[in-house]
C-alpha cells in the first residue's frame, strides 16, 4: 500500500480534525499577515518578535488538535522536511553558518510551514478556496505600497522595502498565483456576476503583475493557464470568448500599453543570470556532496558584479550539495505526479492543482527562495495531501460546494 493511501481523511474522525484546526489555519494566515504588513502597520510584537517564532505556536496547534495522527500525516510531506532538515545539517553542523544566515535562517521557517500547510491541506476541507481569497486580500493590501523604480530606461513597480516579499519578482509571483487561481476559479463558476467579478480580480492581479515588468511570471502563468486549459474547454467555448473579449476591450483602451513598452524595452535585457550560471555548475561541480555554504551561493560575473543564483535549483547545488537537491527535485516530482493522478476526476477543485504545480515550478526557476512563498508551499502541498481523497471518494467534490468561507 502507497503510503499516501495509508492516511484516513474522510469520516466522523475527519471532520473533528477540520474542526479543531479553524485556530491553526487563521493564526497561519495571521503570520502571513504580519509578515507581510506588521512593519508598515507598526504591529511588529515586543519589537523583534519573528514571523518563525509565530509559527510555532500555530504548529502545537496542529499537535494538539491531531495527537497522534500527526505522524501519518506527516508521511505525505516527508520529501521536502527532509530536503530541508539535511540542508541544515550541511550548513549548520559542515559548514558552520550561522542560523541568521539569508539563506539558512528561512529554511527553518519553511520546514514549520510545510508541516502546518501539510495538515491544514488534508484535514481542512475547502482549505484551497479560503487561502485563496486571503492571499488575493493580502496582495490588494500590498498596493498603497507600492513604489516606482527606474531601470534600462523603463520604468517598473516593486513593495516598499518594510514589507515581506519586497521585490518586485516576489510581487509579480504574488500576484500570478491570484491570477491563475481567479482565471480558473471564472470557468467554473456559473453564475455570470460571480464569473466577471472573478475575472475583473484576475485582470486586476495581472495588471499589477505587467507594473513589475517581470518576465518570469509573465511565462509562468501563460504556461499555468494553458496546462489547465484542456480540462477547462471542456465546458465550452463561450467562457473563453467572454474572456477574450474583456481583455480586448481593456487592450483597446490602452490600459497595457505602458507594459507592452516596458517589456518590449526588457526583452532582451541580460541581467547577468546566464553568465553566472556556468560559473555556479562549476562550483557545484567541485563540491558535489556538500556544496561550498550557504554563504557563498553567489558567484562574480565577467562585468566584475556577484550575481546570486536566482534559481532555487542552483541554489541547493551550491549551497548544500547533492542530496538536498536531489530531494527537492523528487519534491516537486511527487506534487506533479499527485497533480497528474488527480487530474484524470471530473472534480472542480482538482483543476486547480496540475497549473499551480506547473506555476510554482516555473517561478521557482526564477527566484532562489520563491518556493518558501505561502502560496508556493499551497500550491505544491495540495496534490499530494488531496490525492488520496479524490481518488477514493465516491463523491463530487464541487468548487461552488466549496465557495463558503
Amino acid at each position: 500500500m502507497h503510503a499516501l493511501d495509508a492516511i484516513p481523511m474522510e469520516g466522523p474522525r475527519s471532520t473533528t480534525y477540520s474542526a479543531a484546526l479553524a485556530p491553526a489555519e487563521y493564526g497561519y494566515y495571521f503570520v502571513i499577515f504580519y509578515t507581510v504588513l506588521g512593519a508598515p502597520l507598526g504591529i511588529i510584537l515586543m519589537g523583534s518578535i519573528g514571523s518563525g517564532f509565530l509559527l510555532i505556536p500555530v504548529l502545537a496547534l496542529c499537535f494538539l488538535a491531531l495527537g497522534p495522527a500527526m505522524l501519518h500525516t506527516m508521511q505525505t510531506a516527508w520529501v521536502p522536511l527532509a530536503c530541508g532538515l539535511i540542508y541544515l545539517f550541511i550548513q549548520i553542523g559542515i559548514h558552520g553558518e550561522s542560523l541568521y544566515e539569508p539563506y539558512v535562517y528561512p529554511f527553518g521557517q519553511w520546514i514549520i510551514s510545510l508541516v502546518i500547510v501539510q495538515v491544514l491541506a488534508t484535514h481542512r476541507p475547502n482549505f484551497l478556496n479560503r487561502f485563496l481569497w486571503f492571499t488575493l486580500f493580502m496582495g490588494l493590501s500590498m498596493l498603497p505600497y507600492m513604489t516606482p523604480s527606474q531601470g534600462g530606461g523603463y520604468s517598473r513597480v516593486a513593495l516598499s522595502e518594510e514589507l515581506g516579499y519586497a521585490n518586485a519578482n516576489a510581487m509579480a509571483g504574488w500576484f500570478g498565483f491570484c491570477v491563475v487561481c481567479m482565471v480558473i476559479k471564472g470557468y467554473l463558476e456559473k453564475t455570470f456576476i460571480v464569473r466577471a467579478l472573478s475575472w475583473g480580480l484576475a485582470l486586476v492581479s495581472f495588471y499589477v503583475v505587467t507594473l513589475t515588468v517581470s518576465r518570469g511570471a509573465l511565462l509562468a502563468i501563460t504556461a499555468a493557464l494553458l496546462m489547465g486549459s484542456r480540462r477547462l474547454l471542456k465546458g465550452g467555448f463561450l467562457p473563453l470568448l467572454v474572456l477574450a473579449g474583456f481583455i480586448t476591450g481593456l487592450v483597446e483602451l490602452g490600459v497595457f500599453d505602458q507594459a507592452v513598452r516596458s517589456y518590449s524595452m526588457r526583452a532582451g535585457e541580460e541581467t547577468g543570470r546566464f553568465r553566472v550560471w556556468p560559473l555556479l555548475i562549476e562550483r557545484f561541480l567541485s563540491s558535489p556532496l556538500i556544496g561550498v555554504g550557504a554563504s557563498h551561493p553567489g558567484a562574480v560575473t565577467s562585468t566584475g558584479k556577484y550575481v546570486t543564483p536566482h534559481n532555487s535549483f542552483l541554489l541547493f547545488a551550491v549551497a548544500s550539495g547533492f542530496l538536498p537537491l536531489v530531494l527537492f527535485c523528487t519534491y516537486l516530482i511527487r506534487s506533479g505526479w499527485a497533480a497528474l493522478r488527480t487530474s484524470e476526476l471530473d472534480r472542480d477543485e482538482t483543476v486547480f492543482y496540475l497549473p499551480l504545480v506547473v506555476y510554482a515550478v516555473l517561478i521557482t526557476c526564477a527566484g532562489n527562495t520563491d518556493f518558501m512563498t505561502p502560496w508556493a508551499i499551497v500550491s505544491l502541498a495540495l496534490p499530494i495531501a488531496k490525492s488520496v481523497v479524490s481518488l477514493n471518494s465516491d463523491q463530487p467534490q464541487s468548487w461552488q460546494q466549496s465557495s463558503s468561507i
